[in-house]
């Protein structure tokens, strides 16, 4: 029971955000150069961090481990068997089969403010695939990064994907998260 105590104690003091995507994140224009997503707040944790415009705050500062992971659909129509459409994938969310390979890249930035400028983004993590899916049924591909980084108070975390337009609405398939790991 002590260790049970002092367990629930110490995972108070660490700093951790874990947020789920926010479903109004996607788009439906099918926008190819790379857009920032938008996380859900309300349904994610927060502990010593805030959450802006897609953007995870630092509050204290430390070297952390920061995980993101993006999923990605396509279906072209549905497919055998199947009555409706995947779960959390809106039904005029149809897509038609294009001859071209889609890129599909995650990009985890860092924004560090300084005084009198803006912050300039960098980038920490990218990961990517160019994917051609055969016509006719449903497809999915999912990217998940994970890194240490030194953070200070105010630094500022968020990602960006290309074609957000085929992110998967779904908490357990889309997240963004960071824990400190260290003073």
């Amino acid at each position: 029971m002590q260790q049970l105590r002092s367990l629930k104690r110490s995972r108070h003091r660490t700093p951790v955000a874990h947020l789920p995507i926010n479903p109004s994140s996607t788009h439906t224009e099918r926008e190819v150069r790379a857009t920032m997503i938008h996380w859900n707040a309300e349904q994610g944790y927060l502990f010593q961090f805030g959450y802006h415009d897609g953007r995870i705050l630092v509050r204290k500062p430390g070297l952390y481990y920061v995980y993101t992971k993006t999923c990605f659909r396509y279906y072209d129509e549905l497919e055998p068997g199947l009555t409706s459409h995947p779960r959390g994938y809106p039904s005029d969310r149809r897509l038609a089969a294009t001859a071209s390979p889609v890129q599909l890249i995650q990009y985890v930035f860092h924004e560090r403010p300084s005084r009198g400028a803006p912050p300039r983004p960098t980038v920490i993590m990218k990961s990517g695939s160019t994917q051609h899916w055969r016509v006719g049924g449903y497809h999915m591909y999912c990217q998940q990064q994970g890194a240490t980084v030194a953070l200070r108070t105010g630094d500022g975390l968020f990602v960006r994907v290309s074609n957000s337009w085929m992110l998967d609405p779904e908490a357990e398939g889309s997240y963004f998260g960071a824990f400190r790991i260290s003073h």
